[in-house]
Parts: C-alpha cells; structure tokens; sequence
C-alpha cells in the first residue's frame, strides 16, 4: 500500500459530491463534454443529476444544455437508449432518422455492448457473479423497481458484475478525525446484458451489496446523496467499429487502505 495524496482525494471527492436539495441557477448548469461526433451520431458525457429530456422548468436537460452549448448541432436530436438521473457518463444521440432507427435497432437486439462502473457497500465475496433476476414495477409507485416475484414476474434481466477492487470509502467531506468513519465498499464493473429499468440497482441490492447513497435501494441511512454509478464505456460494432469511454471518477474514492489520525 502506497502513501495515500490526501488533497489529490480531497478534490477527487469534492468533484463528485452533488447538493440535490439547491436550486439551479445559470451558474450551475453543467458543461456537456462532447466525447465523439460525426454526421449520424453524437456521443456526450453525461453529467450526474441532469435528466435526459422532459419539462426544462423543473431544471436543465441534456437536450436542453446541448441545444444551447452547441447550436450548430442538427435538430431534433433522437434518444436512442436513457440514462437514470443520476447516473452520468457515456450517453449517445442520434443525429438523422435514418442513425436513429440503426441504434434503436442495435440497442434493441442487444449488439451495444455497455459497460458500468459503481461503488457498493461492503465488500464482494466474490470477484465475479452473473445476476439473472426479473425486473418488476412496483404498483402504484412509479419511482422504484423491486425483483419479480410469483405475482409480480416482471421481465427477464441479466447482469455481469466484475470486480475491481475493493477498500474503504468516506462518506462525508474528507476530515481525518475519528469521527469521520469509513465504510467498506467494492469498486465494480457491471455489464448489463439486458437493459430494464433499474437493473443494475437492483442486481447490486439482491445481492446484498447496493450502489452506496442509492436513495431508492440502499437500505442502511446515508448521511451524503451521492449515487456512485457512471457509464463508463459503450461499444457498438453493430453500427460500425465505435469505442467511447468516458472518464472513471471512482478509482480515487476507493482507498485500498485506511487513513489514519
């Protein structure tokens, strides 16, 4: 174990810290990241908290930023696959009708290959697991998920999950005092061989290990709000050879040993 950069790790967790609770005002909006473009296709690097289209009141958009960041841009820009709310990282668009009936296409035959990074609680047994549990909705709740059931089957879902490392994780602000206790976490890649609502979340929960701050998923209480999941890298050669990766916030807030007074 090295020598631990303690003011690296300090900007690295004030870089992924979020504020839900603020309002956004212009000085907050996020810059998109542009991450590939050509005539057909536009992949971004989609920032965490920042839904991907729907009622500009209620805050800043995707569709929204990139319509203001990039005015050259051909409209209208076509989803071709979602994100969650919180999750940020490699997020591709369409730029014609024809590039948008290709992807929905590749998505829906699952010939897009995406991969995950997460951080959960605790610490994985062991260094990989194939999750294949269905997805339900929950009824009259339309902001959780919850694993089939016999009266509730749900859908199909299959989830690969590697391990990355696992070490220590400290959920407030870095303040080295005693009280300031770290939580055991595992670094995970997750590849998602089915693409339901929530899948991922819910793979990590069955197995006793949730997306640490989860708000819907993660049962123990969290005094911080950030959900620590990120696209990190998306492939399709159904299309054409294409590899866009965005960058691995996470590494540096897993810390392979504790910090000490």
């Amino acid at each position: 174990m090295g020598d631990i950069d303690h003011n690296r790790f300090s900007k690295s967790r004030e870089q992924t810290q979020r504020f839900n609770n603020n309002p956004e005002s212009s000085s907050t909006v996020p810059k998109i990241k542009v991450l590939f473009r050509s005539e057909e296709f536009l992949v971004v690097d989609k920032p965490y908290d920042v839904r991907i289209d729907g009622d500009v009141s209620k805050g800043s958009t995707v569709l929204s930023i990139l319509c203001d960041q990039e005015p050259d841009i051909p409209k209208p820009l076509r989803n071709v696959h979602q994100l969650d709310h919180s999750t940020s990282g490699c997020y591709c668009l369409a730029l014609t009708k024809e590039a948008a009936g290709l992807a929905s296409v590749a998505f829906a035959q699952r010939r897009v290959e995406k991969n995950y990074l997460a951080i959960v609680r605790g610490w994985m047994e062991e260094d990989a697991y194939t999750v294949e549990q269905p997805i339900a909705e929950v009824p009259n709740n339309r902001y959780r998920m919850c694993i089939g059931s016999e009266d509730n089957p749900g859908k199909a879902a299959k989830t690969e999950i590697r391990v990355i490392r696992r070490g220590y994780f400290y959920p407030m602000p870095l303040q080295l005092s005693s009280s300031n206790s770290p939580i055991n976490v595992t670094l995970i890649n997750l590849r998602p061989i089915t693409g339901r609502r929530h899948q991922l979340r819910l793979h990590c929960q069955y197995l006793g290990h949730p997306i640490v701050g989860d708000w819907h998923y993660e049962k123990q209480s969290m005094d911080y709000t950030d959900t620590f999941l990120v696209t990190n890298n998306s492939e399709d050669e159904a299309i054409r050879i294409l590899q866009v990766e965005s960058n691995d916030p996470f590494s540096e807030l897993v810390l392979e040993n504790l910090i000490n007074n």
